[in-house]
């Protein structure tokens, strides 16, 4: 790892945290504003209704103009979320401070980690891709713990986290302007790289697909309606707490590669689905015995487990494509994960109706339902990982 892959690493920490800083503030805002279950979730699918055409628009311009000339717009436009939030004192810019955001993490998610990975000598860019990796992780799990401490214990929690998350973007912003370039300019060509390369359809239509859907599911529910479950139904009003379920769900996953990266990745998939819909119910039951320890135990292990899901469903589809398909399935593996979010809305109007237990309920069935499908008939559609293997022609000058 070199100077300027800190630099970035640095810059990549302090973006990602802005994202989800908003988590453990939910209820304080349903409180400030009087606002429903259902309008809260929508809160969170406007985020994900800006991040996937944004990403789809940005593609591989980063590739073609370069990293920083991305990267710096980016930043600037969470800047400018962030600074949004730390004085809204009215609904409507809430969402705007979303939409922002959406667009900002867009148009960051292929630059961030790449650069960090540019900046690495030959001989360590493995290291350099899965410490990248890691840290979007991480860095999507600080969010609500920094949020959750700040806004519980310094005051003025609305507004607060948010101004300091500015001078935190200052820090980044520095740190990418400082960094040298890595990749120089060429003509931009817009190409929307999302689809499913032939051949590879019924798997990831049946296997991959729905275990990204179900893994972004299961995270935005605890994100988005848990922290409301914790305020309002099992008293735990220091979010502080939601804080830390937030940290835990998403940064826990950042550990997971090093953990299990001898894993076979199909098996990690199913590993990963089973537990993480299991471990659902442990957030319901926590309403019966009133245990909010319980909530807080159960992001820990979706946190971890989840992690595999994702780093299986990264490997495969960096393994069975030719590089020149890759970004292409990855891109629709992130769409699939981003698209799990959209469910929490509905998720947010049941619980008006039949309360946030009952809610919760339904969640546990349906995230149970999902593993099902990807065990039982997703493996079938999927029956093994063949790596994608370059042709050579005798006489060629490969051979």
């Amino acid at each position: 790892m070199t100077r300027g892959s800190y630099l970035a690493l640095i810059a990549l920490l302090v973006f990602t945290m802005g994202t989800s800083i908003i988590t453990p503030l939910i209820p304080l805002y349903q409180q400030e504003y009087a606002l429903s279950n259902g309008v809260l979730m929508l809160l969170f699918a406007t985020y994900t209704a800006t991040v996937v055409p944004t990403m789809l628009l940005a593609g591989n311009a980063s590739d073609r103009l370069g990293r920083k000339r991305l990267a710096i717009p980016a930043m600037l436009v969470m800047t400018s979320a962030s600074l949004v939030f730390s004085f809204t004192d009215a609904v409507p810019l809430l969402f705007v401070g979303r939409v922002l955001q959406g667009l900002a993490i867009g148009m960051y998610l292929g630059v961030g980690t790449a650069f960090v990975i540019d900046h690495a000598l030959p001989g360590a860019k493995a290291l350099a891709s899965m410490t990248a990796g890691a840290a979007f992780r991480i860095g999507f799990g600080l969010g609500p713990l920094f949020a959750g401490i700040v806004a519980q214990y310094w005051g003025n929690p609305l507004h607060r986290p948010f101004e300091i998350h500015v001078v935190l973007m200052m820090v980044g912003l520095a740190c990418v302007l400082v960094a040298r370039e890595t990749v120089r300019r060429r003509p931009y060509r817009f190409e929307m790289r999302v689809g499913m390369p032939p051949g590879q359809g019924i798997g990831f239509a049946g296997f991959i697909g729905p275990a990204a859907f179900t893994m972004s599911f299961m995270e935005g529910t605890v994100l988005s309606l848990v922290p409301l479950f914790l305020y309002n139904t099992l008293g735990a009003t220091n979010v502080a707490i939601a804080g830390l379920c937030g940290f835990l769900v998403l940064g826990l996953g950042g550990m997971t590669p090093i953990v299990t990266r001898n894993v076979d990745p199909r098996r990690a998939v199913m590993i990963g689905v089973v537990i993480s819909a299991l471990v659902t119910w442990l957030i319901a039951g926590a309403a019966f015995v009133g245990s909010a320890a319980m909530v807080v135990a159960a992001a820990g292990i979706l946190g971890f487990v989840n992690g595999m899901i994702l780093q299986g469903g990264t490997v495969i589809c960096g393994t069975i494509v030719p590089l020149e398909e890759r970004g292409k399935l990855m891109s629709a593996l992130y769409m699939c994960a981003y698209a799990g979010t959209v469910p929490t809305v509905g998720l947010g109007y049941l619980s008006q109706a039949v309360g946030l237990t009952n809610a919760l309920i339904v969640f546990s069935s349906i995230a149970c339902v999902l593993a099902a499908w990807i065990v039982l008939v997703g493996r079938r559609l999927f029956p093994r990982v063949i790596p994608y293997v370059e042709r050579v022609t005798i006489g060629s000058p490969a051979s």
